[in-house]
């Protein structure tokens, strides 16, 4: 397929398939999860739970079900069918062979109490991103510094200037969309996404009374504050529904992977916001609302999943919460303790305030250093423990 790219998880998963008789595959719909199984680790034994009759075996009996299957074999969107995880356990326990069965799902199955119980000490877990630049690009996966400085040296030029970098943040990483150079094709694709991702996928998590105007109101909400570049407090923003009822709803999106969640750091004040999971989506979303707001949360999104795909794949998860003092500008990551400020500004003499920020972070945090990260095309090693990286610095 054109739009097919031979993705950085590979190695990862393989390190799984050689401890665990289980591999799950977590992940957005239409990132590439079955079709990375089957096409690139050579899977060739397939069964969807998107197929009726496939469910209705299950429910007849999941332990047949399992027997009849052949090693190594994959099952896709296996949160549809709790009961077969049970079932695998038993399977398994019996030969405790590694690599057996490849388990992809668009929810996190994982964090489900029954489930986890089944699968503890049984599964191996990725998380599989939209594409990163470098996949987009097919070069080799950079390995994920364990702190932000080691990426600090003026020598050090990123792999993808800013006009390269630029380019991708309205596209995004889903496999389709993000190489559609037609904007009324991807506009077109991204409501068919979200239709159903809303419409199917979260109204699982509600039997009874689901209400989509709840995440489509959200949606619209967290537009709105990315196109002035705000952070976005859902639970704050929406007055005309109920905390609670809201609360539920942001779950259910992070657990469909819609929505992300950051955290605040601990040693801050203030409250999580929520991000949309791929900037293609955002793009979508913003309706071409070009500003400079509407660039520095397209950057917050596609940074984002650079630097926790990278990771992922590089067997790491590093904690990246936001900071915000009771007075000071938020810094958008507290990497290592070190506060990290996205900007969008490419000339030094207009970042002083910016640079206030960050200095009033790191004194918070006794952190002696600090970064911003620029629309520049090499690292600027500035006075005062600030240095200013370019926006690639970690692609």
């Amino acid at each position: 397929m054109p739009h097919e790219r031979i993705r950085h998880a590979i190695p990862q998963i393989k390190k799984l398939a050689a401890l665990w008789p289980v591999i799950g595959i977590l992940g957005p719909r239409q990132v590439g999860k079955s079709t990375l199984v089957r096409n690139q680790l050579g899977i060739d034994r397939y069964c969807t739970l998107d197929d009726e009759d496939v469910l209705e075996d299950i429910d007849a009996s999941a332990k047949v079900f399992v027997s009849r299957l052949q090693p190594p074999t994959l099952i896709d969107e296996v949160q549809k069918a709790p009961k077969l995880f049970d079932a695998l356990k038993s399977r398994v326990d019996k030969k405790r062979i590694p690599g057996q069965f490849y388990l992809t799902g668009s929810s996190g199955f994982s964090s489900k109490l029954g489930i986890r119980e089944s699968l503890t000490g049984r599964i191996g877990l990725l998380r599989l991103y939209p594409l990163t630049l470098a996949e987009q690009h097919q070069k080799s996966l950079q390995p994920i510094p364990k702190s932000p400085l080691e990426q600090v040296a003026p020598h050090r030029k990123p792999r993808f200037d800013i006009a390269t970098f630029s380019a991708g943040l309205p596209m995004g990483g889903l496999p389709l969309p993000c190489f559609l150079r037609d904007t009324a094709a991807a506009s077109l694709y991204w409501a068919s996404w979200l239709d159903t991702t809303i419409h199917r996928d979260l109204a699982r998590f509600f039997p009874r009374g689901f209400d989509p105007r709840v995440p489509l109101r959200i949606l619209k909400r967290l537009a709105e504050a990315s196109s002035q570049g705000e952070l976005f407090d859902p639970v704050g923003s929406l007055k005309e529904f109920s905390r609670r009822k809201v609360l539920n709803y942001l779950v259910a999106m992070e657990e469909i992977f819609l929505l992300r969640r950051v955290s605040i750091d601990p040693r801050g004040v203030g409250k999580d916001h929520w991000m949309t999971f791929d900037s293609g989506l955002l793009q979508h979303l913003l309706k071409d609302r070009p500003s400079e707001g509407t660039t520095l949360s397209l950057v917050r999104t596609f940074l984002l999943n650079e630097v926790l795909a990278n990771s992922e794949y590089s067997g790491i998860r590093p904690s990246l919460n936001y900071f915000k003092s009771a007075r000071g500008t938020p810094v958008d990551w507290v990497w290592d303790d070190i506060p990290i400020k996205i900007i969008t500004q490419s000339s030094l003499k207009s970042i002083g305030w910016q640079e206030r920020a960050v200095l009033g972070a790191m004194k918070k945090l006794n952190s002696k250093r600090g970064i911003l990260l620029a629309p520049i095309d090499q690292p600027i090693v500035e006075k005062k423990g600030i240095s200013v990286l370019p926006w690639s610095v970690w692609s």
